[in-house]
């Protein structure tokens, strides 16, 4: 029998007054955007799963990293309180990438087993000098935000099912590990696409291109292959820094 799931986006930070260019490669350079850090709750199956797990809090961005808004309704803890859940109660956490707006507090859930792509934990050890504050690597005093838990992390080694319904697709480019996750509802096929489509803008493309690869990317030949893999996908994808996003409450509605 099918296992179908409910995925529900929940925002967890506001990236201030960014410049649009970082997320549409060559393209809205001094536009000025806000855009939220997305994570998503997915249940329905005997697994609880929490696919990215935000940034960390605005007084961290400032010092390490970008401006971040991070206000009481967009605690992680609450917003799982929210769909009446705990930490305790995630069983799994799938991270789509290990940037730092996608992976802290991962110490908080007790009780969960970790997945990230295998070339993604080897790239984060050592990242190209441009790329170290994205993960926090290399920071004197600076624990990267995943290592507290690199004892409970499998590490996935390109596109694999994790529990029925529920599969990872290895969407290399932004960066050299990062991942969908592919989720089975009543309604069909949706694929959570984290920072290959962060926007819907991405995907829809323009007048010259059919899809626009974002402006951050660690090899822009796999960020065009991964989107060329996503137009033969059959499900509806969900952009991993769309604010529209938060128009539904859940998905499917």
């Amino acid at each position: 029998m099918e296992q179908y799931y409910t995925i529900f986006p929940v925002d967890l930070g506001t990236l201030i007054s960014i410049d649009k260019s970082i997320f549409t490669l060559l393209r809205n350079q001094g536009t000025k955007i806000d855009v939220p850090c997305l994570g998503w709750v997915v249940v329905g199956g005997k697994s609880k799963i929490l696919v990215d797990t935000g940034p960390c809090d605005s007084n961290w961005a400032a010092r390490y990293q970008i401006p971040l808004r991070k206000e009481a309704h967009q605690n992680l803890k609450r917003r799982l309180k929210d769909l009446e859940l705990s930490v305790n109660d995630i069983d799994i956490v799938i991270l789509t990438h290990l940037h730092w707006d996608h992976c802290f507090e991962l110490g908080s859930f007790p009780n969960a087993t970790f997945f990230v792509q295998k070339t993604e934990l080897e790239y984060a050890v050592a990242p190209l000098p441009s790329e170290t504050v994205l993960y926090e690597a290399g920071i004197k005093g600076v624990q990267p935000p995943w290592f507290s838990v690199f004892g409970s992390i499998n590490a996935v080694d390109g596109d694999q099912t994790i529990v029925p319904g529920i599969r990872v697709v290895h969407l290399p480019g932004h960066t050299p590990g990062s991942q969908g996750v592919e989720v089975l509802t009543r309604d069909g096929l949706w694929l959570i696409a984290g920072d290959t489509v962060s926007l819907y803008e991405n995907w829809e493309g323009d007048d010259t291109l059919k899809h626009i690869p974002g402006g951050i990317y660690q090899n822009l030949h796999d960020f065009y292959s991964s989107l060329r893999k996503l137009e033969a996908y059959e499900g509806r994808i969900l952009p991993g820094h769309e604010l529209k996003v938060l128009e539904q409450k859940h998905y499917p509605a």
